[in-house]
């Protein structure tokens, strides 16, 4: 059961005050919870110390994690020197006490871990040092191991009321989606139509991705172009390149959780739940709901999670677009 962040935060220090604190929580959300926010807080809680955010705890000795690279994948690691992966946090959070002894460790959207570092992880799970306080953040619970969510305490949040802002890409996918409750259903054509739209989402995306990067590194290049040898030149646009695909990547991602996000609210209209994660547009999702089964629903419910999780490989982005949106709309 989903929970305001006060409450929440109450039932933490609870927790703490009847001895019954975990060591590991699970803390989840749609992507318009600040879940960082809350882990800073939760960690202000735990220790007493006032940071609200989690860079400044980085500073007090916690151990943040966050996806790295172009791939955006939280990794095992080469050695214990490898900062940044599982086994630099396996390594630090038994080097490393941070504010009233406790040993502090943060892994922002956790569902980002391969498998393997999620089963190297789990020996830090089950075995942590004591006074232990672990925070997994994710919209995306699903993703992660079923043996890492059995030995964690998971949190689910409500976000704010009127928090949710929405980027111009993310308003263009919402009238996409307002489209299926008017145009007919269950066609090769309209799934394909229905891919056109997003993938032409997605080119619009990074063209704006590009333009904007590339508009800082010129006035970069204007200013170090005097000073600096051909060396740099080429390191930074090999930088440029790698930040470009990095940020469209994250936010496909957001898009992606979105369609999910719209999905789900369909499936939860279905069974009555008081919750939606997109309540402005319950109106819709609830068309839908009538207009589909249930099983209809899971169904492409699960196609789409399947889609998501083949964008996160070596797929054709083309490929994998075709092919989950006839599964997910074609029938």
């Amino acid at each position: 059961m989903p929970f305001k962040t006060d409450h929440a935060l109450s039932l933490i220090t609870r927790a703490q005050k009847l001895g019954r604190l975990a060591h590991a929580y699970l803390i989840t959300g749609p992507r318009s919870v600040d879940c960082e926010s809350f882990a800073a807080q939760v960690m202000s809680l735990v220790t007493a110390a006032r940071h609200s955010d989690l860079d400044a705890w980085s500073q007090e000795g916690a151990i943040i994690l966050r996806p790295q690279s172009k791939s955006r994948r939280i990794k095992v690691g080469d050695d214990a020197d490898d900062v940044g992966t599982i086994r630099y946090l396996e390594r630090m959070i038994h080097r490393t006490t941070g504010p009233g002894g406790y040993k502090l460790g943060v892994i922002v959207d956790a569902e980002r871990m391969n498998d393997q570092a999620q089963n190297a992880f789990l020996k830090t799970l089950e075995e942590p040092p004591p006074r232990t306080l672990l925070l997994l953040l994710t919209s995306q619970p699903g993703q992660l191991l079923p043996t890492i969510r059995s030995r964690v305490i998971e949190m689910a949040l409500l976000p704010e009321a009127g928090a949710r802002k929405y980027t111009e890409h993310e308003q263009k996918l919402l009238a996409v989606l307002k489209k299926l409750t008017t145009g007919p259903e269950g066609s090769i054509s309209t799934a394909l139509a229905l891919k056109t739209d997003f993938q032409g989402i997605l080119e619009d995306l990074h063209d704006d991705i590009k333009d904007e990067q590339e508009e800082d590194f010129e006035k970069e290049q204007d200013h170090y172009k005097q000073t600096t040898d051909g060396t740099w030149l080429k390191q930074r646009e090999e930088q440029v390149t790698a930040q470009i695909e990095a940020t469209y990547l994250q936010q496909r991602d957001a898009l992606m959780d979105l369609l999910l996000a719209w999905m789900g609210d369909v499936a939860r209209q279905q069974v009555g739940a008081e919750h939606l994660d997109l309540p402005e547009f319950a109106e819709t999702t609830a068309a839908l709901a009538k207009r589909w089964t249930p099983a209809e629903t899971t169904k492409r419910l699960r196609t789409l999670r399947q889609l998501e999780s083949h964008l996160h490989t070596n797929v054709s982005e083309g490929l994998a677009l075709e092919v989950g949106f006839i599964q997910a709309f074609g029938r």
